[in-house]
């Protein structure tokens, strides 16, 4: 009852303020009319409207009864108004009660088809992909994509039953995403628990933040699973983008002015700086994720030096250069077992001071490495995209 009457304040104050003019003008207008001939009975105007607040509330009006033909008009009139000021609002609050108990409904509803879908998304039944899952350790992490025919046809839920859920769950978000040519709708598993996007604090010096799940298939689930075996911290931008067809999401969290001095102007840009200040300590380091070109690179390493600079002398992201180039010698053999190549800024450079790893490095002071990766490997088949993880996180182990 109480979220029906705050549900409609607007619809009760407006019928209530209506009524209560009428009453009043009427009462002034009784006055005018009835003072004449019963000077008694209405003596001034504040009298007057005092009856029509009695006869509004109460439909009696005491003893005093208007004698003019004109006057009993509106009396009967307030009358009316009395059943009116009971009958409306009653009428709103009972209206916001039946809708209040339909959300209600709705919300238990949705909440057990959002349950199934859970459920769904830790189910893999395809032979090879539940055993590379298994063998690097990843068993427990949710799959990377549920497509609407999967969940129409081995769920049993609506198209427009999914939509609703999405629309009102945290854990999920619609993606098309074209395969050999072909468009195919489904769900990727998110699970929100910031504004933006993900944030896990696993305590670690390792803490790895990718900006670009919002945008790219899969990515988010990548860089995630590559968190996860490493049990590092996770920072990821789920909902943002400066492409978002949603004028509410469209902000850019990857290159803003924030990062460059200028007071931030969403407050999700201060809880993601508040979240790297948190997770990303002086002597930690920081794998930020970006995505790249299929080309013949598995993977890029950047640590702002210049476009084309095959080195880590001038790059100023990454200070302890032993530890550096430890993790590159793992990442070229990694690469080479798959006939691709790993460069050092081959085509990347510095990102500018409206980046936010220009904020990363100028404020946390921690080990910054760009870590652009082959969006090919993104859409491989299961067991191979699995195994790519674990790679992928080896060179961080």
């Amino acid at each position: 009852m109480l979220k029906a009457i705050k549900n409609k304040k607007y619809e009760l104050l407006a019928s209530l303020g209506m009524v209560l003019f009428l009453v009043i003008i009427a009462s002034i207008l009784m006055y005018y009319l009835e003072h004449n001939a019963q000077p008694q009975a209405f003596p001034d105007i504040q009298t007057s409207m005092w009856w029509g607040i009695d006869k509004y509330l109460t439909t009696l009006g005491g003893d005093v009864y208007p004698i003019t033909p004109v006057g009993k008009f509106i009396s009967g009139f307030i009358a009316i108004l009395g059943v009116g000021m009971f009958a409306l609002p009653a009428g709103i609050i009972a209206s916001g009660f039946i809708e209040e108990i339909e959300k209600e409904k709705l919300r238990k509803e949705l909440l057990v088809k959002e349950s199934q879908l859970k459920h769904a998304f830790f189910i893999e039944y395809f032979g090879p992909v539940k055993n590379i899952k298994k063998k690097v350790g990843l068993s427990h992490i949710p799959r990377r994509w549920l497509s609407l025919n999967d969940i129409k046809y081995k769920i049993g839920l609506t198209e427009s039953s999914v939509m609703k859920v999405v629309d009102s769950s945290n854990l999920f978000r619609l993606r098309n995403v074209k395969t050999d040519g072909v468009d195919n709708a489904g769900l990727e598993y998110i699970n929100l628990n910031t504004t933006y996007g993900q944030c896990l604090d696993r305590k670690s010096k390792l803490t790895i933040v990718n900006l670009y799940a919002s945008i790219q298939p899969y990515f988010g689930h990548f860089s995630m699973g590559m968190a996860d075996k490493l049990q590092a911290n996770y920072i990821s931008n789920e909902v943002f983008s400066s492409l978002s067809f949603l004028e509410s999401n469209q902000l850019d969290l990857v290159h803003n002015e924030s990062y460059n001095g200028v007071p931030d102007s969403h407050a999700a840009l201060t809880e993601f700086k508040e979240n790297l200040k948190e997770l990303i300590g002086a002597d930690g380091t920081c794998v930020f994720m970006i995505n790249a070109a299929r080309n013949e690179n598995l993977m890029q390493f950047n640590i702002g030096g210049e476009i084309g600079d095959d080195s880590f002398e001038n790059g100023n992201f990454f200070s302890d250069k032993e530890k550096l180039n430890s993790l590159f010698a793992k990442a070229d053999m990694i690469a080479k077992n798959y006939n691709k190549k790993v460069l050092k800024h081959g085509t990347v450079g510095n990102p500018g001071q409206n980046h936010a790893t220009n904020f990363i490095n100028t404020e946390l002071n921690c080990n910054l490495l760009l870590l652009h990766v082959n969006v090919e490997i993104l859409k491989k088949k299961g067991k191979e995209y699995y195994q790519y993880i674990d790679d992928f996180a080896s060179i961080f182990a």
